[in-house]
C-alpha cells in the first residue's frame, strides 16, 4: 500500500529496511484515500475536545514554566522563527502534548489504555500548515490506529509493570500522524515508526507527582516527531526493534494480542472515549454509579455513614491517596465522590485544591472505602465498571453499577457536552468570534477554516495564557 501524499524520499543508503514484521504490520494499517463522513465527523469531535483540553491544560503554572524554555515563538506556531530546521516544530509539539495530556480532560482509549489525543493531535496541529481537512483526517486516523495497537498489544501488561502507556506507545503515534502529513512513502513511514519505537519512557509511578507527570508524555511526543522528520532525511530505525526490543523490554515477553490484529471497531478513534469531566478515567465509573444514585435520591452528605466502591484491580493501583494538588485530586477516588456529593458536580472546578479543605468533604471521604470486585475486574480491560454502595445513618442503602462510564462508543457523549466543555474551557481566552469558528468543527457543512488556521486560533489563546501566568 503506498502512503505517499506528497514529496516521496527514497532510502539514502544509511540504514536498510525489513518490509516485515510488527513494524510493518503498523506501517501497512494506515488507511489511504479519503475517509467516509461519519468517520470524518468523529475526528472532528476528537479534535474539538483536544483544543477545549489544551485550553485547560494551559492554565497550569508548569505549562506556562515549561513554554518559557522555549523559543519565543513556539507558541504561536511560526516555523520559521529558529535557524535550526524543525526546532521550534518540536517545541510546539510537546507544548501541545503537555497542555493537552496535564488536563487530565482529554479523550483515550480502553482498548489500549493510553490516550491518543495527547501524542496525535500535537503532531497534526504542528504539521496542519498548507494541508486540507481530508489530509489532517487521515493523519489523524492513522496516529490512533498506530498507537492504540501499540498500546493494546502491552494493554493491560504496561500498566501492571509500571509503564505508562501514553508514553511508551505516544511517539509512534506522533510519527505516524506526521509521517503521512509529510508524505512519506510505506518505508519511510516504517523507519520513522521504528526511529520513534527508541523515543518512548514513562512511569506509573511519576503520578505521585501529578503536576510533573505530563512531561513524559510531552517529552514522547517531541520524540516522536523527531523520528519522522529523521526518517524523512533517510536514514532508519531497526525493523524489527518491537518484536526485539521493545516489547520484550516493557512487558518481559512478546505482547499477548500481536498489533496487526483487527481493531474492535474498524478505526481506533471510533473506539476512543471522550470525558465529560475531568480526571484518571478510573475515577468515573464510581462517579456514574453515584450520579446514578444521586439522580433518583436525595442525600444528605452529613447522613451518610459509609460509601463503599467495588472496582477493578488498575482503578487501585493507579490510585494516590495524598492530596498535593490537583493532579492528585484526579486520581483519588473518595475526593471524586466526596466532592460530588458536597458540591454538586463533577467539574474542573470542583477538582480545584481550594476544596481540599472543605470539612464536609473531608469528613465524606474518611467514609469512603475502596476494594477489587473479582467479577468486575475479570472484565477489564473490556469494560472499565463500578459498583458504589451508599449506607446512611437511618440504616437506608442505595446502590448502582456501572459497566461503562458516559463517554464509550457504546455509551457516547452528545455534541452538547464537547460544546460546552470548549466554552468553559475557554474562559475568556478566546472571543466570541474564535469560539465560534472552533465550533464549526461539528458544523454539518464543515469546518470553516482550513486546519493551519483553526490551530493558530488555539495557539494563540495558549499564548494569552502564558502571558497572563506570568
Amino acid at each position: 500500500m503506498n502512503l505517499s501524499q506528497g514529496n516521496q524520499r527514497a532510502d539514502s543508503g544509511r540504514g536498510e529496511s525489513d518490509m516485515s514484521g510488527y513494524l510493518a504490520g503498523l506501517a501497512h494499517s494506515i488507511a489511504a484515500g479519503s475517509p467516509e463522513s461519519e468517520l470524518c465527523r468523529e475526528v472532528r469531535r476528537h479534535l474539538l475536545d483536544a483544543v477545549a483540553a489544551a485550553l485547560l491544560g494551559s492554565r497550569e503554572k508548569a505549562f506556562a514554566d515549561l513554554a518559557r524554555l522555549c523559543r519565543p515563538a513556539t507558541v504561536s506556531c511560526n516555523r520559521s522563527a529558529s535557524g535550526v530546521p524543525g526546532s521550534d516544530l518540536l517545541d510546539a509539539a510537546m507544548l501541545w502534548s503537555f497542555a493537552i495530556h496535564s488536563s487530565v480532560f482529554e479523550d483515550g482509549s480502553r482498548e489500549g489504555a493510553c490516550h491518543p489525543a495527547a501524542a496525535v493531535v500535537p503532531a497534526v496541529a504542528v504539521f496542519s500548515e498548507g494541508k486540507d481537512w481530508p489530509a489532517v483526517e487521515r493523519a489523524m486516523i492513522a496516529g490512533y490506529d498506530v498507537m492504540v495497537r501499540a498500546a493494546r498489544a502491552g494493554n493491560p501488561g504496561f500498566t501492571l509493570r509500571g509503564f505508562h502507556p501514553t508514553a511508551v506507545a505516544g511517539p509512534l503515534g506522533a510519527a505516524a500522524a506526521a509521517s503521512l502529513l509529510l508524505g512519506h512513502d510505506r518505508r519511510a513511514t516504517q523507519s520513522a515508526l521504528a526511529l520513534a519505537a527508541m523515543g518512548g519512557a514513562g512511569f506509573m509511578f511519576s503520578f505521585r507527582a501529578g503536576e510533573t507527570q505530563p512531561l513524559q508524555v510531552a517529552w514522547s511526543v517531541r520524540n516522536g516527531l523527531a523520528a519522522a522528520l529523521m526518517a524523512g532525511a533517510g536514514y532508519c530505525g531497526h525493523p524489527r526493534i518491537l518484536e526485539e526490543a521493545f516489547y520484550p523490554a516493557h512487558l518481559g515477553g512478546g505482547p499477548a494480542v500481536p498489533p496487526e490484529r483487527p481493531l474492535r471497531y474498524g478505526y481506533a478513534i471510533q473506539g476512543c472515549y471522550l470525558k465529560p469531566y475531568p480526571g484518571c478515567r478510573h475515577l468515573h465509573p464510581a462517579i456514574d454509579a453515584l450520579a446514578e444514585i444521586l439522580c433518583g435520591t436525595r442525600i444528605d452528605p452529613v447522613e451518610v455513614k459509609s460509601v463503599r466502591v467495588r472496582t477493578y484491580r488498575v482503578a487501585l493501583e493507579t490510585e494516590i491517596e495524598t492530596l498535593g494538588g490537583r493532579g492528585d485530586a484526579y486520581f483519588n477516588i473518595p475526593y471524586a465522590l466526596a466532592a460530588r456529593m458536597v458540591l454538586g458536580r463533577s467539574d474542573w472546578d470542583s477538582f480545584d485544591p481550594v476544596h481540599f479543605s472543605d470539612p464536609a468533604i473531608v469528613e465524606l471521604m474518611g467514609k469512603v472505602s475502596i476494594a477489587v470486585d473479582p467479577e468486575i475486574d475479570s472484565a477489564y480491560p473490556d469494560e472499565r465498571g463500578s459498583i458504589v454502595e451508599i449506607c446512611t445513618a437511618g440504616g437506608s442503602r442505595h446502590a448502582a453499577r456501572v459497566r461503562l462510564p458516559l463517554g464509550e462508543p457504546e455509551n457516547p457523549l452528545p455534541d452538547s457536552f464537547l460544546l460546552d466543555k470548549l466554552r468553559r474551557s475557554a474562559g475568556g481566552l478566546l472571543t466570541e468570534e474564535e469560539t465560534g469558528r472552533i465550533e464549526s468543527l461539528l458544523r454539518a457543512a464543515g469546518p470553516a477554516d482550513p486546519p493551519g488556521p483553526l490551530f493558530a486560533i488555539a495557539c494563540r489563546a495558549c499564548s494569552r495564557r502564558r502571558g497572563a501566568a506570568r
